[in-house]
Parts: structure tokens; C-alpha cells; sequence
């Protein structure tokens, strides 16, 4: 059976470190303290778990007001396809569901893209009646 919920200290942070690299996000795991950082300074966090198991985490960060930025949620391979990232993602955005834009950069894999659109997020590049641009900058990272 499931449980999620919110307080990510009630599991070993190493165990979140794990599902990162599950996932392949070594980005992020070459520096758990900094990583352990951004939990703590996030808004709000879901964690899910499988029989003592974290399979899965979502991480946002927001002024609960105008924006809402989704920035993780991974789900560790041997779960996905079964319904968790969906159930995390919805309960992150009725958690935010007064604010008032949505948010999130992610790669540009056909399997996320059409996970997203089906929650609602829209693509800013395939925009026609409301023209939108999303900029960023990464550090460390050549993004031409």
C-alpha cells in the first residue's frame, strides 16, 4: 500500500539521494548537501512510499500567490507507469490550486511532454491564442 505525505524528514535523506540516482539525475546527487538545501527551502515537498520504500518524490517551490513552479518529481523506475507521479502531481496542484501560473522546465522527452499536457500544462512554444516565452539560465550548462 502507499502512503504519501509531507514531511520529507521523516524518511533518511540518503534515501531520497537514492531514488535521484534511480532516476538518473547525478546532477543533482554530486552535492547531496546542496540538494538537502533545496528540500529544505522548497514550499512544499510529497514524498511516496512502497513498503518503506521511497519511490517516488515531488518538490515545488512558490509565493502561494501568483506562481507555482514545479521543480521535481520523479518516480523511481521499477514504479513508474503505475499512477504515482499523477497522484503526486495532482496533490501538489490542489495544494496550489489558488495560485495563479503553473510552472515547470523539463526535458524534452515525448513521454514527460504528453505526461504534463495531460495534467493541463501547455507547451509555451506550441502557443497560438495566448503568445508566451519561457527564458531561462543554467549554471554550468551551454545552453545554445
Amino acid at each position: 500500500m502507499m502512503k504519501i505525505f509531507s514531511d520529507w524528514e521523516q524518511v533518511q535523506f540518503e534515501e531520497i539521494v537514492d531514488l535521484y540516482d534511480a532516476v538518473g539525475w547525478e546532477a543533482y546527487t554530486q552535492n547531496t548537501e546542496s540538494l538537502k538545501r533545496a528540500f529544505e527551502k522548497s514550499t512544499y515537498v510529497l514524498v511516496a512510499l512502497i513498503d518503506e520504500q521511497v519511490v517516488g518524490v515531488a518538490r515545488s517551490i512558490s509565493d502561494e500567490v501568483s506562481i507555482h513552479y514545479l521543480q521535481d518529481i520523479l518516480i523511481h523506475p521499477d514504479f513508474q507507469k503505475k499512477g504515482i507521479g499523477r497522484e503526486l502531481l495532482n496533490l501538489i496542484l490542489e495544494r496550489f490550486k489558488d495560485v495563479r501560473t503553473h510552472m515547470i522546465l523539463t526535458d524534452d522527452e515525448e513521454k514527460q511532454l504528453k505526461f504534463y499536457e495531460s495534467l493541463g500544462y501547455k507547451n509555451t512554444k506550441s502557443l497560438k491564442n495566448t503568445p508566451l516565452n519561457t527564458f531561462v539560465m543554467m549554471k554550468h550548462l551551454d545552453l545554445n
